[in-house]
């Protein structure tokens, strides 16, 4: 079946559910797949937020989507990983890269999405990689974004 036929029999289902009453029914089936956006930085630590990742879309049967904005020799390691456990689990995997600033990434990418669970990442320190002085506020990222924001580690100071 066609992706339009899945979706169309997807609505019709929730109109169903509609009619029947069962209005919190009809309006997950209605949503459409969920998706867990997975930023990854370039450093180490990727592989602890790829397992967490994951394990949120396992249990929620959503997809997942990988951004990254970094090239280097960890980041297409942690990238073959992504790619080989996400399909050993069956799982929608999407990659999208982009370069410059990972919070402006983020943001850009995520905001008008309704279609994320969540955004995992490894720290708020990693959203500032490769910005300017002036894309580092932290402040409001939480309302642009429109879903949570997983934090996977958090630096101590």
């Amino acid at each position: 079946m066609s992706d339009l036929g899945k979706k169309l029999e997807k609505l019709f289902s929730a109109a169903s559910f509609a009619e029947a009453g069962e209005f919190e029914s009809a309006r997950e089936l209605a949503a459409g797949e969920r998706k867990v956006l997975l930023v990854l930085t370039g450093r180490e630590t990727d592989v602890r937020s790829l397992k967490y990742a994951l394990s949120i879309a396992k249990r929620t049967d959503a997809g997942l989507e990988v951004l990254t904005t970094s090239g280097n020799r960890v980041a297409d390691a942690v990238l073959e990983l992504c790619e080989r456990e996400a399909g050993q689990e069956s799982l929608d995997y999407t990659l999208v890269k982009k370069s410059g600033c990972i919070k402006k990434a983020v943001i850009g990418y995520a905001k008008n999405r309704r279609d994320f669970l969540c955004v995992v990442i490894e720290s708020t320190e990693a959203l500032d990689i490769d910005c300017l002085r002036e894309e580092r506020k932290f402040a409001g990222i939480w309302d642009k974004l429109g879903c949570p924001l997983a934090l996977v580690s958090e630096k101590l100071d």
